[in-house]
């Protein structure tokens, strides 16, 4: 038994199966660049009488011409090339069979130096002709046969019944070049309309990237959002050539612009980069991919979280001018490029991802990768809102990014609305619709509710691209109506590794460059702080002011007393008085004037300080808002310890008892032969009772060391005069397993400092700072089995040392602190550690910070390059009581 097939499977694989006009239009003109032309041109016009006959490439012959008057379309859409055309065989073979493999042997026999691309496969792609009008003629010419062949389809003839054969017509010609011309016709029940790939806008004179406009000139015709985005597939409009076709389109022999500038991408805020590089093994053979990913932003960006840390009223005050922000990007670029770059291997990142994934990824995951490499990407992202469109444009004009002479017709936000999402492309040729604003393949939206949602990409502010090598479309591929992509093994590799790279771009990337930026703009005093004594100094000069202000109050009031007196002036001595009284006045207005003009300066000052102390208090919300948080985890955590050492207390009576319940049990067992069930059933019992009895004894000696951190309502102070060597001592106790598995020496030896602080504070500081260096330290003893560098003959250390009476310093011998982290170590969430939370030493800062104290990474570094010592200090730290 063979499948017989319906008429109506035509309509199904073509109207049906494409789901939009723009789609279709592409699918054809596919076919154009598959055979080798270079040029395709593409007419519309309303109906006969608008058709101008030298709009077209290639005469028209009067068989089409009759055929026109037959049909009296309403609504002419065009597309002809100068490709190689079809012959009858070829026509017959590769038009109008269905599934045809003509151009599936072609790839198939493609030899390996060519480096063309064969973008249609499927043998389906001319039904889409279906979607657009219900009459389609083929025209073609093949130089060779020296023949124009002429079919006309109506599809509606097709879908009624299997014996339907369309008319065609040979033609005779001698003096043309090859070329294919479809005519696709409107009927009256199925207009083509211009609404339907076109829209008028409407044109100025100038007018820029960012929709300043200037006088109206009139219209233009353009063609539509979707069809605009869909026509990308056939080049990628990130690359310096925009296509390997010159594009032409003419609606009633109107050029229509097609709208993507690649100078709108200038004053993108950010841009997001990355590449891979194939390694080879020693017999030459592909065996791992390097990553290469960074970060680039511009000095709009640094002015833009300016502004977020001041607020408008302050950043007034503080603003740079344009210049000014690129200076500060000049002056550290070398550390934002530091900091905002990752290099790795996917042999290492497949151990962490296949953890994240459960162990899911199979060595086919690495080998699927490296098939369709080399693979890369950029994310642009851009700001919609108008103040910062306008900070964006004028900070791209004056430092040079763009120029005067930029202009394009129409705004950022239509040119995001038209163009946002992150696209994939075959090479440099577009695959279906993925990325399309409603196709979001890479979950951006998604991933926008996990957490960390404002470092994150917004779908409709990034446009972008992901591009991978599969020329012949082996790996790869779209489904037949364009809109998703075909699961595979190298689907899926794929969508894993750009979720994880995509990840270290946004949030990690985007939430370091924010936190380097703070960083840089309060070394460079661009963040000021709130002082009390700049206020008492301007409190002391406001007081000063204001007894000059008195004084010269009574001078004047005098002089005007003893001028009164002598208003009539009718004796040389009233004159005289009255003159001198005047000169004196002179004097005095003077330092009135000043004393106002001081006043203004001085109430100036009073006004920033204001704002300071406004934005200070902001801060110190926030900062409040996240220790409210973290006091809410540790109260959590006291309660459960709490719960806990309350369980173990309740079991001590139990301690001496348990051994003896089991012994008996047991004896019961072996006394009544019962060996089988001692083994298999009640030995495990008994083990994992044993072990989980042991590790509970391990939490109460935890919770006897937390117990020491508690604060209760004893006395009512605060901080309390604490032997910083004692408390060591403790915490060195609570290591002590780890430090010897290790081999690890901690040493406190010279510490003599005693500090007031919140009992248990520095258990706290000392117990996170020690953790992280067992961790470091483990790291350089891993790093050193494989890299020669990190091999150490003496024993790992962990050093505290006194410095002076308010300042000690920790350092270690492990790995340090790698440059990318240096500057935002204690910011929260930055982690190096693999899983890392990135609280830690945020923590410890935020703590030394409430009572007086600070930590900070001291220049000097170690023997691999990287800053080492923590210093911590304390000030002296004064109590309120009432």
């Amino acid at each position: 038994m063979k499948f017989t097939y319906n008429s109506r499977i035509i309509r199904h694989l073509g109207y049906e199966l494409i789901t939009s006009d723009a789609v279709a239009l592409t699918e054809l003109i596919k076919n154009s660049y598959d055979a080798k032309a270079n040029k395709v041109l593409i007419n519309y016009f309303t109906d006969i009488e608008t058709i101008n006959f030298n709009d077209f490439d290639r005469p028209i012959d009067t068989v089409i011409h009759n055929e026109l008057k037959k049909i009296n379309p309403s609504g002419i859409l065009t597309i002809e090339d100068n490709g190689k055309g079809m012959d009858f065989n070829t026509l017959k073979k590769g038009f109008f069979e269905i599934g045809s493999t003509v151009k599936k042997d072609e790839k198939k026999n493609q030899q390996e130096s060519d480096n063309t691309i064969i973008l249609g496969d499927k043998g389906i792609g001319r039904l889409a002709s279906q979607r657009i009008s219900p009459i389609l003629i083929v025209e073609s010419y093949d130089d060779i046969e020296k023949e124009i062949n002429v079919v006309v389809v109506e599809w509606s003839n097709f879908f009624s019944g299997d014996d339907y054969d369309a008319p065609e017509y040979k033609i005779k010609n001698q003096n043309i070049q090859s070329y294919t011309r479809l005519w696709l016709l409107g009927s009256g029940d199925q207009k083509l309309e211009f609404s339907k790939f076109f829209e008028i806008k409407d044109l100025f004179e100038g007018g820029d990237i960012f929709g300043n406009l200037g006088k109206k000139l009139g219209n233009y015709n353009s063609i539509k959002e979707d069809l605009n985005s869909a026509l990308s597939f056939l080049y990628s409009p990130f690359e310096k050539e925009n296509s390997v076709l010159n594009l032409i389109i003419k609606s009633n022999s109107q050029e229509v612009k097609i709208d993507f500038s690649q100078e709108v991408l200038k004053v993108a805020e950010t841009k997001h980069s990355f590449d891979t590089e194939i390694i080879l093994d020693e017999n030459n053979n592909p065996s791992d991919l390097r990553f290469n990913l960074r970060m680039d932003i511009k000095p709009w960006f640094i002015e833009r979280i300016h502004q977020n840390i001041l607020g408008d009223v302050l950043f007034r005050s503080y603003k740079l001018d344009s210049k000014g922000y690129q200076s500060i990007l000049d002056k550290y670029l070398e550390q934002y490029k530091k900091n905002l770059s990752d290099i790795f291997l996917l042999s290492d990142a497949f151990v962490r991802w296949n953890k994240k994934y459960n162990d899911e990824l199979t060595s086919s995951f690495k080998s699927a990768l490296i098939k369709i490499a080399p693979i890369q990407g950029q994310i642009y992202s851009f700001k919609r809102d108008q103040s910062l469109m306008s900070m964006a444009r004028k900070s791209a004009l004056d430092n040079g990014y763009i120029d005067d002479t930029t202009k394009i017709n129409y705004s950022i936000r239509p040119f995001l609305e038209s163009n946002n999402g992150i696209k994939l492309y075959r090479n440099s040729f577009r695959i279906g619709t993925i990325g399309n604003k409603d196709n979001d393949w890479l979950q951006l939206q998604q991933r926008r509710t996990s957490g960390q949602q404002f470092f994150r990409f917004e779908l409709g502010n990034v446009v972008g691209y992901i591009k991978i090598n599969d020329k012949k479309q082996e790996y790869i591929y779209e489904t037949s109506s364009r809109e998703h992509l075909t699961d595979n093994i190298y689907v899926d590799s794929l969508q894993k590794a750009l979720t994880e790279i995509l990840e270290i771009f946004s949030p990690t990337f985007n939430k370091r460059a924010v936190e380097l930026t703070k960083h840089i703009l309060d070394i460079e005093g661009l963040i000021p702080e709130n002082s009390e004594k700049e206020v008492q100094r301007e409190v002391d000069k406001s007081k000063i002011l204001l007894e000059d202000a008195k004084r010269n109050i009574q001078l004047i009031s005098g002089a005007f007393k003893t001028i009164k007196d002598k208003i009539d002036l009718d004796t040389d001595e009233k004159i005289n008085t009255v003159r001198n009284v005047l000169k004196k006045l002179e004097v005095v207005t003077d330092n009135f004037e000043q004393n106002v003009d001081d006043t203004q300066k001085s109430l100036e000052s009073a006004n920033l300080l204001l704002a300071i102390t406004r934005e200070e208090q902001n801060r110190v919300k926030t900062e409040a808002y996240n220790n409210y948080k973290l006091m809410a985890n540790g109260l959590v955590t006291e309660v459960i310890t709490h719960e806990l050492h309350s369980m173990l207390s309740n079991s001590e009576d139990e301690e001496k008892k348990y051994d003896q319940h089991i012994k008996t049990v047991q004896n019961y067992f072996l006394e009544n032969g019962l060996y089988d069930l001692n083994k298999t059933h009640f030995k495990p019992v008994k083990d994992k009772f044993e072990h989980l009895y042991n590790r509970m004894g391990d939490l109460s000696k935890f919770y006897s060391f937390l117990e020491k951190t508690f604060i209760t309502t004893e006395g009512n102070r605060i901080l309390q005069p604490t032997e910083l060597k004692s408390e060591l001592e403790i915490i060195n106790e609570r290591f002590l397993f780890r430090t010897k598995r290790h081999n690890i020496d901690i040493t406190f030896d010279d510490v003599s400092n005693v500090w007031e602080v919140p009992k248990g504070a520095l258990l706290h500081v000392f117990y996170n700072l020690i953790d992280n260096s067992i961790y470091w330290i483990k790291q350089r003893q891993s790093l050193e089995k494989s890299i020669p560098t990190y091999k150490r003959e003496e024993k790992d250390f962990i050093i505290i040392r006194t410095t002076s009476n308010k300042t000690i310093e920790f350092f270690d011998s492990g790995t340090g602190v790698v440059e990318k982290y240096q500057d935002i170590l204690f910011n929260e969430l930055v982690s190096g550690k693999e899983n890392g939370r990135g609280m830690g030493l945020y923590i410890v800062r935020q703590f030394l910070k409430s009572f007086g104290g600070d930590i900070k990474l001291l220049d000097s570094k170690n023997e691999y390059g990287n800053r080492y010592i923590f210093e911590i200090s304390i000030n002296d730290y004064i109590e309120e009581h009432e």
